[in-house]
C-alpha cells in the first residue's frame, strides 16, 4: 500500500466527500484550516508527488486512481479497506463508517467481529473529546495479514475459516459476559 498519514487521508477524505476534487475554498471551509497554509500546502504537494492528487487548471486537485484505491475503492473487499484504515489510525466504528462510505452498518458490524474473531483488530476504551469511546485498532497479525495479502495482490482471498471450536467458545463467552 502507499504510505499515508492522517493529514494525507484528511486530505483526500474531502476530495471524496466533494465527489473526487478538492478547491482553495474546500479546505478554507474544512477542519483541515486548523493546521495552518504551510502545512495544507506541504501535505497537497506531496500527495502530488506520490501521484496521489493531480492538479487541474482551475488550481484545483482530483484524486488520480491510485489514491481512490487506497481506501475507497469498492470492488476492494471490505476486511481489506478496514485494516487499510486502521493501519493509518485507530476508529469508532461511526469513523469507519465514515471514512469508508458505508451506507450498511450491520455489514461492518459483521466484519468488525470477524475481524476481532480473528485476532487483527482488537476494540479498546479511550476518553476522547471526554467521552469514553470504543476505539479500533489494528493488532499485529492484522499488520502481518495485509501486507501478506497486498504482496500477493491476492485481496479477493478471504479470511480463514475459524475452526467450529473456537468460533462456539467465542459465541458461549458472549453470551455470558454480556
Amino acid at each position: 500500500m502507499r504510505i499515508i498519514n492522517t493529514i494525507d487521508l484528511e486530505l483526500l477524505q474531502l476530495a471524496v466527500d466533494r465527489g473526487g476534487r478538492l478547491n482553495e475554498s474546500d479546505l478554507e471551509h474544512s477542519s483541515l484550516k486548523r493546521l495552518g497554509v504551510g502545512r495544507i500546502l506541504d501535505a497537497l504537494a506531496s500527495l502530488r508527488d506520490r501521484d496521489m492528487l493531480t492538479i487541474n487548471g482551475d488550481g484545483s486537485f482530483s484524486m488520480t486512481d491510485a489514491s481512490k484505491c487506497i481506501l475507497w475503492e469498492e470492488k476492494m473487499p471490505l476486511w481489506v479497506r478496514i485494516l487499510r484504515l486502521l493501519e493509518i489510525r485507530s476508529c469508532s466504528t461511526w469513523e469507519i463508517l465514515s471514512f469508508l462510505k458505508i451506507q450498511q452498518q450491520d455489514a461492518l458490524s459483521e466484519e468488525l467481529d470477524r475481524l476481532k474473531r480473528h485476532g487483527l483488530i482488537v476494540l479498546v476504551p479511550q476518553i476522547r473529546d471526554g467521552k469514553l469511546e470504543k476505539i479500533y485498532e489494528m493488532l499485529p497479525d492484522g499488520i502481518a495479514r495485509i501486507e501478506a495479502a497486498e504482496k500477493s495482490e491476492n485481496f479477493d482471498a478471504q479470511l480463514p475459516k475459524i475452526p467450529d471450536a473456537l468460533f462456539i467458545i467465542d459465541e458461549i463467552s458472549r453470551i455470558v459476559g454480556g
